[in-house]
């Protein structure tokens, strides 16, 4: 039998004596290949993200959330003197859940902010103590919102990193002050840089980067509408117990629809749910993704054989003179099967750099994190080498099986 080495030393001068039928063979596996690697880097990438932003949220987390309504709803909360979410509600919430290890109001502003010459785009978030241990945020340097500061309705505030590069650049912040529209804050605390972008779907949140966390009494104080003095866009609480989350989530809503008189001006928002609904979302989303890519490989796996097929046509004449200096059957089938998955590995280890390009490409222009795994590279590599094995193998077995002598009389 002929040594594996020899064989495959035949197939690669074989491959490189039709440079240009042997690309054009590839290009399938190439497109199909590069499909399955930016669809695992788009699905790993999306995973990574979801499962960051929920642990920002929290999975033994409810969030009470403010709803607009319109219409025959805001009517509805007009007659039972409904004004949405508010601070009391939180602090009745914090009173009437035992189980509850925190319970923290948000008000979110839209307000100028500025040091001197020097503007940032940020988020002004007005919370309490407790939010850092509901998100499980830390400060860098510094220090978070105290309860003195709540009580006191201080002035003081916490940024994140990105409005601490847009208005210090890299000098300290601590102690030094900024402007939020016509109200000077003194900086107490800077987040760290966390790489988490905003969300979509059913998972949506902010860029913490840009937070500007203040007291939320300080907040109500001196930016909310005179009208709803006590309007709070959402409530966060946490639950010490996972199991317990559902249950807790019904106890608020009863609470909340109490003292709204039935108004359905606000929603319950469970992390954990969110997250089980975006990963039966990515499921389908890798499903059809996953589906295109196996055509792409059908096709350029059907296009090998057929140019083994037509190859083996064309050699008939060559294999029935090494079948006559004494190749087994067994050599023949290896020489052609050698050629093909060296055509197929080829086209994946080019189809893998050209996947890793797009899904390069994907993060700079459309803003989707991707991820390229160590996982996803073997599997992509290990579906070219198949694809030449199974479409390789027919052709191969024929030009195996040819009559010596037929194959000699062949013109």
């Amino acid at each position: 039998m002929m040594p594996y080495r020899e064989a495959l030393e035949i197939g690669i001068e074989n491959v490189l004596s039709h440079k240009l039928r042997s690309a054009l063979t590839t290009l399938g596996v190439i497109f199909g290949v590069a499909a399955v690697v930016s669809m695992l880097s788009i699905g790993e990438g999306a995973r990574r993200s979801a499962i960051e932003q929920i642990r920002q949220l929290g999975t033994n987390n409810i969030r009470v959330r403010q709803v607009q309504l319109t219409g025959a709803q805001a009517d509805l909360a007009e007659k039972a003197s409904a004004d949405g979410l508010t601070y009391l509600d939180a602090q009745t919430i914090a009173a009437g859940l035992p189980n509850a290890l925190g319970v923290s109001p948000l008000r979110y502003l839209e307000a100028d902010i500025a040091r001197g010459s020097k503007d940032a785009n940020g988020h002004v978030v007005g919370t309490d103590d407790g939010y850092q241990r509901i998100t499980h945020l830390r400060p860098a340097e510094g220090r978070f919102i105290s309860a003195l500061d709540v009580r006191d309705a201080k002035r003081v505030c916490v940024i994140g990193a990105d409005v601490r590069k847009d208005l210090f650049g890299f000098a300290d912040p601590i102690n030094r002050r900024i402007k939020i529209d016509d109200t000077w804050f003194t900086v107490v605390g800077l987040m760290g840089g966390r790489n988490l972008k905003g969300g979509s779907g059913p998972i949506r949140i902010r860029d913490i980067n840009r937070d500007i966390y203040i007291p939320i009494t300080a907040a109500l104080k001196r930016f909310t509408d005179p009208d709803h003095p006590q309007s709070v866009d959402e409530i966060a609480v946490q639950v010490a117990d996972q199991g317990q989350v559902v249950a807790t989530a019904e106890v608020v809503k009863r609470m909340i629809r109490r003292t709204h008189r039935g108004a359905p001006d606000f929603e319950i928002v469970i992390p954990a749910e969110l997250l089980a609904q975006s990963q039966r979302t990515q499921r389908l989303f890798n499903v059809v993704m996953g589906s295109i890519a196996a055509i792409s490989l059908l096709v350029g796996g059907i296009g090998i054989m057929n140019i083994m097929l037509a190859s083996v046509t064309e050699r008939t004449r060559e294999i029935g003179i090494r079948r006559a200096v004494g190749a087994t059957e067994r050599d023949v089938m290896n020489q052609f099967l050698n050629e093909t998955v060296l055509v197929s590995v080829g086209g994946g280890l080019i189809g893998i750099m050209l996947g890793a390009i797009m899904a390069k490409a994907i993060n700079l222009f459309a803003g989707w994190q991707t991820v390229i795994s160590f996982g996803s590279v073997i599997v992509s590599f290990g579906i070219s080498a198949v694809v030449g094995i199974v479409f390789g193998l027919y052709p191969a077995r024929r030009a195996a099986r040819l009559d010596p002598v037929e194959a000699l009389r062949y013109e």
